[in-house]
């Protein structure tokens, strides 16, 4: 069943004699373009105060209410309230108006759903704050039922200290509460700020850097994490504009200087890097060589190049040309160990 939105409307405002009042309450809602006008905007048009339009909106409104005339919307409210007991009762306006009116851009239709929502008794919109975005519900206790949801995935995340699919958002869900249904779930993930989705479809907590990044290097980052292995900085920047990381193009000489000043990563190789948290180690080849022999003790040639060149990749030649350092390295039998 479709409704036609506007039309509802345009019938409803015909009882409104005033053509003043009528073309106030048309351009509060964008009911001809789309665009929902301020207060203050309105109020310098007809050279009003912002408190008389408010006035005249509210009192529209509470004339609309009267059963003669809110009748017209019953069949709009029926098929609005299917769709917020389908979401959760908690719903974002943005996809709200959208999924209602069939629109994704500026409609009037939007106007005309919004309009409609605002005479609604049960329905209420909440105004943007720290932890959601702007949202309609149909309940009083539907926020506080979300909130709790949200609240014990941001704690599991938080602890699991890892982006996470779908999936593992939705066995966290169960935790907090066996019954939710996906589909309830994915409408409080889109209303909460607290927990968002990045281009490679992982979940996490909004202000990590692999969910939200800034600049090249927080780009670089989720590159590497989703491609768990080592990259040359000339991939890293084609693998940030294939995933459209942002709306400028990645260039590959930025990239590189990115990697070299941020600690996250480890050049292993000649242009290539990767992550530290691998347990690569940081430094220069005989740096590396040092460590091992202090990780492991003196050490076989063999055994030093399997260790060296699982954080480097260098030929073999390079790791033996610096165990010639006498300075550096002693050789006793075909054991090397660090020089006192």
């Amino acid at each position: 069943m479709s409704i036609k939105y506007e039309k509802l409307v345009f019938d409803a405002l015909k009882g409104v004699s005033n053509d003043r009042t009528r073309e106030i309450v048309r351009l509060r809602f964008g009911l001809d373009d789309g665009q929902r006008q301020t207060l203050e905007s309105i109020g310098k048009n007809y050279g009003i105060t912002r408190e008389r339009v408010r006035q005249i909106e509210e009192a529209t409104l509470s004339d609309l209410r009267r059963p003669a005339s809110i009748n017209i919307f019953k069949p709009a409210f029926r098929l609005i309230d299917a769709f917020f007991n389908r979401e959760g009762r908690v719903v974002r306006e943005e996809r709200l108006l959208s999924a209602l009116s069939g629109c994704d851009t500026i409609h009037p239709s939007k106007g005309a759903v919004f309009f409609i929502l605002s005479l609604g008794d049960p329905y209420q919109r909440l105004v943007e704050s720290d932890k959601f975005y702007s949202l309609w519900v149909n309940s009083k206790d539907a926020l506080s039922q979300a909130q709790l949801v949200v609240d014990y995935l941001v704690e599991r995340i938080e602890g699991n200290k890892e982006t996470v699919l779908l999936n593992n958002i939705i066995d966290f869900s169960k935790e907090a509460n066996a019954q939710i249904d996906k589909k309830v779930l994915c409408s409080y993930l889109d209303a909460t700020k607290q927990i968002s989705q990045n281009n490679f479809g992982r979940f996490g907590l909004s202000k990590w850097p692999e969910i939200n990044p800034r600049g090249a290097k927080d780009k670089a980052y989720i590159v590497f994490k989703d491609q768990k292995r080592p990259l040359h900085f000339r991939e890293v920047a084609d693998l940030i504009n294939e995933a459209k990381l942002g709306t400028n193009l990645a260039q590959a000489q930025t990239v590189h200087n990115e990697l070299i000043k941020d600690a996250r990563f480890i050049l292993v190789g000649r242009g290539t890097y990767a992550l530290k948290e691998w347990g690569y180690q940081p430094g220069t080849i005989k740096d590396v060589i040092i460590q091992t022999l202090k990780d492991k003790g003196p050490l076989a040639k063999e055994d030093i190049l399997n260790e060296v060149l699982k954080s480097r990749l260098v030929k073999k030649n390079t790791v033996l040309i610096n165990l010639q350092n006498r300075q550096l390295f002693t050789k006793e039998g075909d054991v090397y160990s660090v020089a006192k």
